[in-house]
């Protein structure tokens, strides 16, 4: 009997599963670069979640002077294990830019992300 029971409480203890989409973004953002940001499926306790291949959009607001490198200022990217990269261009003003990650579509649906980001501006 204990080892049947045993073996259910192995089933029950599954990996925590993602519930929110976190950008990661560079600091010091300097003008006239490309850079890297990266969208994660991230658990509640901030692990990555390696199972999630969704498909998200991510965004800049369209007053920026940001794009990214494709010209665009929205892009789809596929996650690949929990996360996906994007390269953006910066422009020549600083400015600050309005970052969004939304989830479309994948095993169950993952928690938007909004944030501003100074770019080209001095930390004092």
């Amino acid at each position: 009997m204990e080892e049947s029971k045993e073996s259910g409480d192995e089933k029950k203890e599954t990996a925590p599963q993602a519930t929110r989409l976190m950008l990661f973004i560079p600091q010091n953002i300097k003008l006239l670069r490309e850079e890297t940001i990266s969208v994660k499926a991230l658990t509640d306790e901030g692990t990555i979640d390696s199972a999630r291949d969704d498909l998200v959009e991510l965004s800049i607001n369209k007053e920026s002077q940001i794009q990214f490198k494709n010209g665009e200022k929205t892009i789809k990217v596929q996650l690949n294990k929990g996360e996906a990269e994007a390269q953006i261009m910066t422009g020549t003003a600083m400015e600050t830019v309005i970052f969004r990650a939304t989830w479309i579509s994948g095993k169950s649906p993952l928690q938007s992300l909004v944030t501003n980001i100074l770019v080209g501006g001095l930390l004092i």
